[in-house]
């Protein structure tokens, strides 16, 4: 029974702080196959290609240490069928490539009448691959560079794993990275809490240098990829970890520029739970109809170690700087309950609300608009064959009312096979 206690404690490690860099060296593969149905409303504009099989995605990740040394790397590749939608196909040929796709990808994207191909929420797009370097040339000091290093000083909105795991899920509720009218649900925040990541250079490549004094201090530094002399930008990050019972971070995401993103993160371990609490701030230089904002949002972790239960319940609301747009809002569940010695049950649900143009209601075709709605249930549950093989299965449904009161609903299902060489 103990050992898959573990996969309860690794569930809350990776929702408040996940990492690309495995924690110790070894080979880490993930393969998964899937298949669904996208977005169909019998009435609207979005092409429906009915019951489709998605194909076979395949992730390995690898950490090598040599000396003072870090080599981490990940490559996704798939035998995947054809993305265009072709109705009526349950699957269409295949194709073996090295793919930005996850199981994630086909229920968030999607084709309107003309076949433009857009995604309804953001979640961020995995790359195909990535390599990272890190030199330690003394113990409190690391200097990285690499495709996506995912430097982090503090807890966010959860993904609960890469989006190519089994146990990840969409978050924020799904909310998407825009201004009203232009998703179908918006309201998302971005918190800058990694400081490797440019959110506004659309790049996680950096050149980056951390200090870290035992479990007390980090303070780091990263130039992203695309900066020239003529536009200067970096980002810092500092985390504090003063007494046993709480951490204190914050970070700064676009240093020079006139758009980036401020955040702050807190995490308090009372006796009971553990509580996470985030602040961003999304500035811009012209905060108006533009979409700057701010968000904040916190999350509770109870572990009842007796009967192998976690809890994480978390909620999250934006603010938008422009102000006839209304307030976003989404709230969400983790659960994971190990029931026996092998097996354990997990999911994750949640509901969010959009944010509103409130300049709609002058209008008369747009006087019944609102900000939208989405609902996510995602279920799951693990087998542990042994400490090196598991197999989990899972069902993701969502059901979208978008701001123009257009229904739609998603599903997808599928088993996911994690195998590892790491103890």
């Amino acid at each position: 029974m103990k050992k898959i206690v573990a996969l309860a404690a690794a569930l809350m490690l990776t929702a408040a702080a996940w990492s690309q860099v495995l924690s110790e060296p070894g080979v880490k593969n993930t393969l998964s196959v899937t298949f669904g149905d996208t977005y169909l409303n019998g009435e609207s504009t979005y092409y429906d290609p009915g019951l489709r099989f998605f194909g076979f995605i395949d992730t390995v990740q690898t950490r090598i240490d040599v000396a003072k040394c870090t080599v981490d790397a990940m490559l996704n590749w798939g035998a995947l069928t054809n993305d265009e939608v072709v109705v009526g196909k349950f699957s269409d040929d295949f194709y073996f490539k090295n793919t930005v796709i996850t199981p994630f990808w086909y229920t968030n994207h999607y084709y309107i009448a003309d076949k433009t191909k857009d995604s309804w929420w953001t979640n961020g797009d995995a790359e195909s691959y990535y390599v990272n370097f890190i030199y330690h040339p003394h113990k409190y000091w690391d200097l990285g560079m690499g495709t996506r290093l995912e430097w982090k000083v503090g807890p966010t909105p959860g993904y609960n794993g890469n989006l190519w795991e089994p146990f990840c899920h969409i978050v924020q509720g799904g909310l998407k990275d825009a201004v009203p009218g232009q998703a179908d649900v918006a309201g998302y925040t971005y918190y800058a809490n990694s400081y490797t990541a440019y959110y506004y250079g659309q790049t996680k490549a950096a050149l980056a240098a951390r200090f870290h004094y035992k479990d007390f201090i980090e303070v780091g530094a990263a130039i992203p990829s695309g900066v020239t002399t003529d536009k200067p930008v970096f980002n810092a990050g500092v985390k504090v970890h003063p007494v046993d019972f709480l951490t204190i971070s914050g970070a700064v995401d676009g240093v020079f520029r006139s758009t980036g993103n401020i955040y702050t993160g807190v995490t308090v371990a009372f006796k009971p739970f553990i509580l996470d609490a985030y602040l961003g701030i999304d500035y811009k230089e012209d905060n108006k109809e533009n979409g700057g904002r701010w968000g904040t949002g916190a999350a509770l972790t109870f572990n009842f170690k007796k009967i192998n239960l976690m809890l994480k319940p978390e909620a999250g609301f934006t603010f938008y700087t422009y102000s006839d747009y209304t307030m976003a809002f989404y709230t969400g569940i983790r659960i994971n309950w190990q029931f026996a010695e092998k097996f354990a049950f997990g999911g994750w649900s949640s509901i969010a609300f959009g944010s509103k143009d409130s300049k709609w209601e002058d209008v008369e075709a747009t006087k019944d608009y609102w900000g939208g709605s989405i609902l996510d249930i995602r279920p799951d549950f693990t087998w542990t064959l042994d400490k090196n093989n598991s197999f989990t299965a899972f069902l993701d449904f969502q059901h979208r009312n978008n701001y123009a009161h257009e229904k739609l609903n998603t599903w997808a299902t599928g088993v996911y096979w994690t195998c590892k060489t790491t103890k």
